[in-house]
């Protein structure tokens, strides 16, 4: 008995349609218009007989037969993406491209990246930093890190680390007749600001961080704005200033004593570092040996020891 040929493109495009409840959103999934998803859409409810959405003025809702349909078709797809997975590790061995948020990059991956040239000499890696979610479906990424809650749907994300933000200083700034001893003393200083996390309203700032420690005087609004947390770290190091520097990715400065923490009042960020990938990649070679040291690096306690 020959088998049906099903439409593919219109399955795709409802896939992507289902999943986002909006034929816009899956139009910039699949790099195509929202009449183009709309119409493989209705292509597909003509070849079943069957109603799969109810149209809204402010989205798409799924109807019964439309989610049973989503059901299967996300194991269906998952299924496809693990057949072509499996034809291309042979060829996946010797490379990994990933994307990382500039800041983890500079301040904690770099640093250690020769330890897992070490154990794995036959894998070349290739780092792009950026701050934008990937579409693993358009870019050339075998896995990101990026900073945030780690629910994106339809990839695999582990957690690394949380974060926690404290004041911190070259230790000259602990000298002195302007030496700070009190948060009151901050307001001699330079305040370092950093607006990487500007996004999120309840991340932490130098005004949530002086309320918390019941500083007196000092003026919240003032100093010098950084757009990554690296930088104000190495004009903090250089004694520009005082920055709310990230602890866990200055831990090797702390370590060394280029930077000190004046006080024991920390503010958690509100967001953590992830790995994060299609499913369909968790059992590529290169990603397994990259997840593999990723985490004994960070559960080994290398960092924390070091605070």
């Amino acid at each position: 008995m020959p088998r049906r040929i099903y439409p593919l493109n219109a399955l795709r495009a409802f896939e992507a349609s289902a999943r986002h409840l909006s034929f816009v959103k899956a139009a910039a999934e699949l790099s195509v218009t929202p009449a183009a998803v709309s119409h493989q859409v209705k292509r597909l409810e003509e070849y079943l007989g069957l109603q799969l959405f109810r149209r809204r003025s402010r989205g798409l809702v799924l109807v019964e037969s439309g989610q049973l349909l989503l059901s299967d078709l996300r194991e269906v797809f998952l299924s496809l993406d693990n057949a072509m997975e499996r034809v291309m590790d042979s060829d996946s061995r010797g490379s990994l491209t990933l994307s990382v948020a500039p800041t983890f990059a500079v301040m904690w991956l770099i640093p250690r990246l020769q330890k897992f040239y070490a154990l794995h000499t036959d894998i070349d890696v290739r780092i792009s930093t950026s701050l934008g979610l990937v579409d693993f479906q358009r870019d050339d990424f075998d896995a990101a890190i990026r900073l945030g809650s780690g629910k994106w749907f339809g990839l695999e994300t582990i957690k690394l680390f949380d974060e926690t933000v404290t004041p911190m200083c070259s230790p000259r700034l602990l000298e002195g007749p302007d030496a700070i001893k009190t948060p009151d003393d901050l307001s001699k200083h330079v305040l370092l600001h950093n607006h990487s996390m500007d996004y999120d309203p309840d991340a932490p700032t130098w005004e949530s961080w002086l309320k918390a420690a019941g500083a007196i005087g000092v003026d919240a609004s003032r100093g010098t704005h950084f757009s990554l947390p690296d930088h104000g770290l190495q004009a903090s190091i250089d004694g520009a200033g005082i920055v709310l520097g990230w602890r866990t990715l200055s831990a090797d400065d702390l370590a060394a004593g280029r930077v000190v923490e004046p006080f024991d009042l920390t503010l958690s960020l509100g967001s953590s570092f992830y790995l994060t990938y299609p499913e369909a990649h968790a059992n590529r070679p290169n990603i397994a040996a990259f997840r593999d040291w990723l985490l004994q690096a960070v559960n080994d306690g290398e960092y924390r020891n070091r605070l």
